[in-house]
C-alpha cells in the first residue's frame, strides 16, 4: 500500500544565467539550481509524463505519473501483484484511490496545506521564478561525510519544506516536510538529461513518525520521461469511483449483521469466503486487516513486507493477501485486499468466545452507507451504486473531512475548536493531543490527571485522564466526559495537525450513521439516553498465549481502589467476580472494572490465593 506522496517532476521557468553570490543569498542558490536543471529548455515544457516501476513493501509493479507543470495538477497510478492505488490533484482538490479501488477526497485544511507544497515540489516549483514562495537559507549541513546547502521554502498557502542541495551539481538531493503526524523525506537521484532538462530517474520517499520510527517507504524508478507541449487532461482525471464489486444476496436492498460492544470495542460479524461469521472490529480509522493467526487459520498466503504505524510510537510489520468474498449479512464484497498484521494474543483473545479475526474500515464506508444501531445491536449497510442511492438520515448531520483515511470533524472541547478524528475503533476515552492542548492552554489541566496506560499498533504508553468541561459535537453538548491527554511521540494519537480523537465513549451515546458520499456523519438519539459513569478499579491486565487461564497485571494506577486493595504489578488474576479468567476476554474484564457507577464492587482472585475486594471510584480530576 503506497500512502506516501510520490512527488515527481515538473518545472517551469525562464532561463537565467548563473551568477555567483554569497551562500547566504537564497536568490543565488536558486539561480544556480535553475541553470543546473536546464534553464530555458523548460520554457516550452507544459507537462511531463513518467513511467517506470514502483517498489514498496517488497512488492514491485508498473507506475505512471502525469504532471501539469503550470497548474501543479497531477495523477499517479501503480499496481502490483496484490493491489493497485492512485492519487492526484485536479480542479476540485486532492484525491486518493486506496488499495481496494475506491476514491475519497483529501480535503481537510491540513491536507490542502500539505498538498500545496507537494504539488509545488512535484513540478519543482523552486525552479519557477514566478512561483509565489518565500525562502530562507539555513546553515550548511554535514551528512555521511558530505556538505549540503539547505534552504527552507514555503510556497504560498503551503507547508514549509527543507531543500537539501548538492553544492557541486546545484541539484536537489532531498526534500523534507511535515505531513500530519509524519515527517516525509523524498530523495532524488540518478539525474539524466531529457530534451535538455535534468530529471531524476530515482525518487525514494520515506516517512517517520515524530518518535523517529519508520512508517513506510517507496522507490520509483523511471524508465521513460515524455516532455509535452500541452497537459493531457484525460490523464489527469480522477477515477469515477463507482462501486462495482458489491453483490447483495437474496435481492436485498440493505444488509444487517450483528453489532455488539465489549469493553468499548465495537464488534461485527463477518464471513470470510463462506466460512461461519467471525468477529471483526469496524473501524473508521482502519483498513481491511486480518490478524496473522487468523490468516494462517484461514489458509491465506501473504505477499510483501512493510511497516504500519498507529496509536503509540512504534510500528508493526505488514504483509498482504486477497480475500475472495467478504460478507456482512447479505452484503458481499469481492476480492478485497487485506493487510495482515501480527497482532499480539491479548489483542484478539476473547476467552471462551471466538477470537477477533481482524478489522474492517475505509473500504466498507466507501461502498456502503452504514448505520451503527446500538439500540438493537445491529449494523445496517446500504450499498452505493445499486439502484436508488441510500436515503439521507434525519438527525444531527456533521460534515466529514479527510487528511488521510480517517474522517475528521470540527468540534469544540473546553471552549476551543479543533479538528477531531471520528474513530469507531477507539474503544477508550476522547483523546486530546498535546500540541493542540498546549496551543489552547488546556494541557496543564489534563497533564495533572490520572496516569493511565493506553496504546495500539505502536505499543503502550502512559497518558493522563481528567474530566473535560464540555465537548460540543455538532449540536450535541456533552458535559459528563473524561478526556485523555496523549503524548507528542504517540504516533497517530499525538498528531500535531489535529485536536484529538473521538471514539466509542462518545459515539455509542447515539445511534450513528455514516454516509461518505454525502461526506457526513449523522447522530441520532438512542431510544433511551444511556447513563454514563467513570468509576474504575484502576488497573490494566493482559493475557499471554502461554497461560490463557490468567490475566497478568501490567499497571496499577496510583491511589486507585485496586492499589488500596493490595493489587500490584506482576500479580496474576485467575477470576473476576467469581468468573474464571479463562472464560473472560480483555473486553469483558474491562467492562467489569471501568466505566462503572461509583461504589460498584469487584472481587479479584489471584494466582497466589488472595482475594481482593474493591469498589469503583471516579479517579479523573475535575
Amino acid at each position: 500500500m503506497s500512502r506516501h506522496h510520490r512527488l515527481l517532476l515538473g518545472l517551469l521557468l525562464a532561463g537565467v544565467p548563473a551568477l555567483t553570490f554569497a551562500a547566504t543569498d537564497p536568490d543565488a542558490l536558486l539561480r544556480d539550481m535553475r541553470q543546473a536543471y536546464g534553464g530555458a529548455h523548460w520554457n516550452a515544457a507544459a507537462a511531463l509524463q513518467a513511467s517506470g516501476k514502483e517498489t514498496a513493501d517488497e512488492l514491485t509493479g508498473p507506475w505512471q505519473m502525469t504532471v501539469d507543470l503550470r497548474s501543479g495538477q497531477f495523477a499517479s497510478r501503480m499496481h502490483n501483484d496484490v493491489f493497485s492505488s492512485a492519487e492526484g490533484t485536479d480542479g476540485h482538490g486532492r484525491w486518493r484511490e486506496d488499495i481496494t479501488g475506491l476514491v475519497h477526497p483529501l480535503d481537510s485544511e491540513e491536507a490542502r496545506t500539505v498538498g500545496v507544497t507537494e504539488d509545488w515540489l512535484r513540478r519543482f516549483g523552486f525552479l519557477d521564478a514566478r512561483a509565489s514562495a518565500t525562502y530562507r537559507v539555513l546553515p550548511d549541513a554535514q551528512d555521511k561525510g558530505q556538505r549540503w546547502q539547505r534552504v527552507e521554502a514555503t510556497p504560498a498557502g503551503g507547508r514549509t519544506v527543507t531543500l537539501w542541495i548538492d553544492p557541486g551539481t546545484h541539484r536537489l538531493d532531498r526534500a523534507t516536510w511535515a505531513s500530519s503526524f509524519l515527517v516525509v523525506t523524498q530523495r532524488y537521484g540518478d539525474y539524466r538529461e531529457v530534451s535538455g532538462l535534468q530529471l531524476p530517474f530515482r525518487i525514494e520517499t520515506s516517512s517517520t513518525n515524530l518518535a523517529g520510527n519508520a512508517d513506510g517507504s517507496s522507490v520509483d524508478i523511471v524508465d521513460r520521461y515524455d516532455v509535452l507541449p500541452a497537459a493531457p487532461m484525460a490523464a489527469l482525471q480522477r477515477p469515477g469511483g463507482k462501486v462495482r464489486d458489491v453483490a447483495m444476496a437474496n435481492g436485498a436492498r440493505t444488509a444487517t449483521t450483528r453489532l455488539r460492544m465489549e469493553g468499548g470495542i465495537v464488534l461485527v460479524d463477518v464471513s470470510i469466503d463462506g466460512r461461519p461469521p467471525m468477529p471483526f472490529i469496524l473501524d473508521t480509522g482502519g483498513h481491511a486487516i486480518l490478524t496473522s493467526d487468523a490468516a494462517k487459520l484461514l489458509g491465506f498466503e501473504t505477499k510483501g513486507n512493510g511497516v504500519s504505524g498507529g496509536s503509540g510510537s512504534g510500528t508493526m510489520s505488514t504483509s498482504y493477501t486477497k480475500v475472495h468474498d467478504t460478507a456482512l449479512g447479505d452484503a458481499h464484497v469481492r476480492d478485497l485486499t487485506y493487510t495482515v498484521l501480527p497482532y499480539p494474543y491479548e489483542f484478539y483473545e476473547r476467552g471462551n468466545d471466538a477470537p477477533i479475526a481482524g478489522i474492517l474500515g475505509l473500504e466498507m464506508f466507501e461502498r456502503f452507507a452504514i448505520t451503527f444501531d446500538y439500540d438493537h445491536g445491529e449494523l445496517r449497510l446500504a450499498p452505493y451504486d445499486q439502484g436508488e442511492a441510500p436515503a439521507a438520515m434525519k438527525g444531527d448531520a456533521i460534515a466529514l473531512r479527510f487528511t488521510d483515511d480517517m474522517p475528521l470533524v470540527s468540534a469544540r472541547q473546553d471552549g476551543h475548536v479543533g479538528m477531531f478524528g471520528i474513530d469507531t475503533g477507539n474503544s477508550g476515552y476522547v483523546l486530546t493531543f498535546p500540541q493542540w492542548a498546549n496551543r489552547n492552554g488546556l494541557a496543564a489541566h489534563y497533564a495533572a490527571g490520572l496516569p493511565i496506560p493506553t496504546g495500539g499498533v505502536g505499543g503502550l504508553f502512559i497518558a493522563h485522564v481528567a474530566h473535560a468541561k464540555e465537548l460540543m459535537l455538532g449540536q450535541q453538548r456533552l458535559d459528563n466526559l473524561v478526556a485523555m491527554l496523549t503524548r507528542d511521540d504517540a504516533g497517530a494519537t499525538g498528531n500535531p495537525s489535529e485536536a484529538g480523537n473521538i471514539g466509542q465513549d462518545v459515539l455509542s451515546r447515539f445511534n450513528v450513521h455514516f454516509d461518505y458520499r454525502r461526506q457526513q456523519m449523522v447522530l441520532m438519539p438512542r431510544a433511551t439516553r444511556p447513563d454514563w459513569h467513570y468509576g474504575m478499579a484502576g488497573f490494566r491486565a493482559n493475557k499471554k498465549q502461554d497461560h490463557p487461564d490468567r490475566f497478568d497485571v501490567i499497571n496499577v494506577m496510583p491511589g486507585s481502589p485496586a492499589q488500596q486493595a493490595g493489587l500490584k504489578q506482576g500479580d496474576a488474576i485467575v477470576a473476576a467476580n467469581g468468573k474464571p479468567a479463562s472464560l473472560l476476554s480483555f473486553g469483558t474484564l474491562r467492562d467489569m472494572s471501568t466505566h462503572l457507577p461509583e461504589g460498584t464492587p469487584l472481587s479479584l482472585k489471584l494466582a497466589d490465593g488472595r482475594v481482593l475486594e474493591m469498589k469503583a471510584r471516579d479517579l479523573a480530576p475535575r
